[in-house]
């Protein structure tokens, strides 16, 4: 058994999703880091995206808490979507970001629209 203190957080992250999702999820995993247990150490968001055998992606948006420097699977999100995360905001109790979406006029290939998120960690 590996170390698990020798084990970056973004290596343990994309184990969790190559595990769950298979070998096809795509390295590497955007991941964004602060505290949203408020007990002073990075936790994670982790944006998994793997092939849905069509012209898209799945997406799988995971949090995990940090436990003692070891990243640990809290729960995933079932109603975040879009791409290009981005301006990440961690709190105790929730996380905020925005994403890319479709405008109803934008063809399939090229959002041009964005949605603001706040998700709830507890």
């Amino acid at each position: 058994m590996q170390d698990q203190s020798a084990v970056a957080p973004d290596d343990t992250i994309l184990a969790w999703a190559r595990e769950h999702y298979g070998e096809q999820v795509y390295s590497p995993v955007e991941t964004f880091y602060g505290d949203f247990t408020g007990d002073g150490l990075d936790d994670a968001l982790a944006w998994i995206l793997y092939p849905s055998g069509g012209n898209s992606d799945y997406l799988v948006v995971a949090l995990f808490r940090n436990e003692g420097g070891v990243m640990a699977y809290h729960r995933s999100i079932d109603n975040v979507f879009g791409g290009n995360p981005r301006d990440v905001v961690f709190e105790k109790g929730s996380i905020r970001l925005t994403s890319t979406m479709p405008t109803p006029d934008d063809p399939r290939c090229c959002p041009t629209g964005s949605q603001d998120w706040v998700i709830d960690t507890d």
